[in-house]
């Protein structure tokens, strides 16, 4: 069986790099796989490509995402650099001649997307957000199969409902069971396991509000166990001193924990989200309201209608409310059942469409 030659974008953050990475695991696992990605120069995708597939031709990209408001001059010149972006990529392209091409969305994709389509070669888009994004919206009509990640998705698209398939979000696998996550953060292994974290780069707010919530608790002989990604080191630092808490300015394979976590505490990003779904695990959410078309608050209403999550708005978060919101949530009985594996749906779907 021939390799099966396959080119990929979508990066700038976790939220549009991770879906990618499960997507391309799982395909190496049932194919031989060669792989041009391209990147956003700097970036999380930029960073960890080659590490995570060892042998991959990685062209990055240097591009910038267009200013709010969409009609700000400034991006006149945004707009000339990702033509000339388009150029290159088409070069690059044509050399590699891929079987297909998956965008998982984000600024990067505009040129290359529109870059293979010219070429002729199959494009497929998967949208992470319940709020279809700029540039996956213009780009959708280039899509063979357009796959969301939420039923409510489909209002923003203007396709054939017969190229809108509903595949929820690849995530990453856990390795470990609970008790190997315990063991490793050293937590008695009986009591609630409680993960925050804020977002990639972690949220000073949440961090403050954690903080006032640990020295309540600290007080109360609280069986609650704290695992803490505060995104800085400071922070990290000055949680520590609580006996209950474990905190880190970033932690690897956070996935591992999420998977056997009592109770998520978080943003509203899609990853997590998706990572909540896919385990059937609870979260309280803080959608942040600087994200773009707000789409971290439908993601966590999406959460809340299948009855997960929790929504606290962050100009109603407070100590008081977090702690009134962990009581309830580790108390509630959910009947949730996770859907099938959101990766198999969708390369079952492009396997079939290409025959390959």
């Amino acid at each position: 069986m021939k390799k099966l030659k396959v080119a990929f974008c979508g990066g700038g953050t976790g939220g549009h790099y991770y879906p990618a990475v499960a997507i391309l695991h799982a395909l190496s696992r049932v194919r031989k796989v060669e792989l041009l990605y391209f990147t956003v120069s700097g970036k999380i995708d930029d960073r960890s490509v080659e590490r995570d597939f060892p042998g991959a031709k990685r062209m990055s990209l240097k591009l910038t995402g267009l200013k709010r408001p969409l009609y700000s001059p400034a991006n006149a010149s945004i707009f000339f650099s990702h033509l000339r972006t388009e150029r290159s990529v088409k070069k690059q392209l044509a050399e590699f001649s891929p079987d297909l091409l998956f965008s998982t969305g984000g600024y990067v994709s505009y040129p290359v997307v529109k870059a293979a389509n010219s070429l002729g070669i199959p494009v497929y888009i998967h949208e992470q957000n319940s709020i279809v994004g700029i540039a996956n919206k213009r780009l959708a009509k280039y899509a063979k199969l357009f796959f969301i990640s939420f039923e409510e998705s489909r209002r923003d698209l203007e396709l054939p409902r017969e190229r809108i398939i509903f595949s929820g979000n690849p995530v990453r696998e856990s390795k470990i069971t609970r008790n190997e996550v315990m063991k490793r953060f050293d937590f008695p292994e009986r009591k609630p396991l409680i993960v925050v974290l804020g977002g990639s780069l972690g949220s000073e707010v949440m961090n403050k509000v954690c903080e006032e919530l640990y020295k309540e608790i600290q007080g109360n002989d609280s069986e609650l166990t704290f695992l803490h990604s505060t995104g800085d080191e400071s922070s990290a630092i000055s949680l520590r001193r609580f006996p209950f808490v474990r905190a880190f300015s970033y932690i690897e394979d956070l996935t591992d924990a999420i998977a056997c976590a009592d109770l998520v505490v978080s943003r509203g990003g899609a990853t997590t989200i998706a990572e909540l779904l896919y385990f059937g695990r609870k979260g309280i959410i803080i959608p942040w309201s600087g994200a773009a078309e707000n789409h971290q608050f439908h993601n966590a209403r999406s959460l809340e209608r299948v009855g997960l999550g929790y929504v606290i708005l962050e100009g109603n978060l407070t100590s008081t409310a977090l702690g009134i919101a962990i009581d309830e949530m580790l108390q509630r009985k959910i009947s949730y059942k996770p859907p099938r594996r959101p990766v198999e749906i969708v390369l079952d779907n492009i396997l079939r469409e290409e025959s390959i």
